[in-house]
């Protein structure tokens, strides 16, 4: 049974969002460039670690994409989990491409790729201290948790792996995704004593649900230029920030696109670089257009919360407004 499924990250959202409205010197945008596309990539092996997932019999299984927990004044974000009547399993995907050559002992990830060899925190004990703190929190919250198990899914097709100091620990918890599935199948015919309740499952379920808490970067501590936002409505079809608003359209300058509801993107926008709140005059100024009674007009066709008198009323994000992808 698929307990959560696995939401488009609002980091992503964010790094787009920065990167289309902001000017940037040469060097940040490069880094942040850099960052959306492995955050991308990311995303992408995870959807097919998801896919994998999708294969297995659900009926034993309780299965939980993307969860990030707050314990000890901190979180840790587990890719996938799943819970079933004797054993749980922490999976964490990683999308590295080139050969990587684990080494447990040391703690460390070696991946060369393109001549160029790299060193990454080793992605077992990552799993391992997830699985710990999982473990841990649990506890916390007065369960007795059953074995928990973890493995790290490699998801590009095209990486090699390889186990120089032959260690037993790789060859239990690294694999290529397409294997995860025969992986847990393994536990599955290890753990066969029932340790948790339907109803504990039940209880379980419900509290990491309600303590997931998504990431979302925090723009103003990015030292982003906040005096140097591009303003104004971005064209869906050409990209071109500037659409004029004409007898109840939006139409780009650069193709001539028409539209009448590019400016919920704009708002969009808005709500991620400032904050969730916006005055009819801000959003005026936003939009560039001259007219506040337009933009309050705009406003309250959208199914938005609101405060305050008609003057200084404050616009917040609704249950209805689409605010993440």
């Amino acid at each position: 049974m698929i307990e959560k499924n696995r939401d488009f990250p609002r980091e992503i959202t964010v790094l787009r969002t920065i990167l289309r409205r902001f000017s940037l010197n040469p060097q940040m945008h490069a880094e942040l460039e850099s960052k959306l596309s492995r955050k991308l990539a990311g995303y992408k092996g995870e959807k097919e670690l998801d896919y994998h997932i999708s294969q297995i019999d659900h009926a034993r299984f309780h299965i939980f994409h993307d969860l990030r927990i707050p314990h000890n004044n901190t979180h840790f974000q587990i890719d996938s989990l799943l819970i079933s009547d004797t054993f749980m399993l922490v999976i964490d995907s990683k999308n590295y491409a080139g050969t990587l050559d684990f080494y447990p002992e040391f703690n460390y990830l070696l991946q060369t790729w393109n001549g160029i060899e790299k060193v990454y925190p080793d992605p077992i004990l990552q799993t391992r201290t997830q699985a710990a703190q999982l473990k841990s929190f649990l506890i916390k919250h007065h369960f007795t948790p059953p074995p928990i198990e973890f493995i790290v899914s490699i998801s590009n097709s095209q990486a090699i792996i390889r186990n120089p100091g032959n260690s037993h620990e790789v060859r239990m918890r690294v694999c290529k995704t397409p294997a995860v599935a025969y992986k847990i199948q393994s536990f599955n015919d290890k753990y066969q004593n029932e340790v948790l309740s339907i109803k504990e499952i039940r209880k379980m379920t419900k509290l990491l649900l309600k303590s997931h808490e998504p990431y979302i970067p925090d723009i103003p501590s990015m030292h982003l230029p906040m005096n140097q936002v591009h303003k104004g409505v971005q064209c869906p079809e050409c990209g071109e920030i500037g659409m004029k608003r004409i007898y109840g359209n939006w139409v780009c300058k650069k193709c001539g696109h028409l539209s009448k509801e590019a400016h919920i993107a704009a708002l969009r926008d808005f709500f991620i670089i400032y904050g969730p709140a916006i005055t009819s005059r801000q959003f005026s100024e936003f939009l560039n257009i001259f007219s506040i009674h337009q933009s309050k007009r705009l406003l309250s066709a959208l199914e938005l919360d609101s405060t305050g008198s008609t003057k200084g009323r404050i616009y917040t994000p609704g249950k209805n407004f689409q605010l993440w992808e």
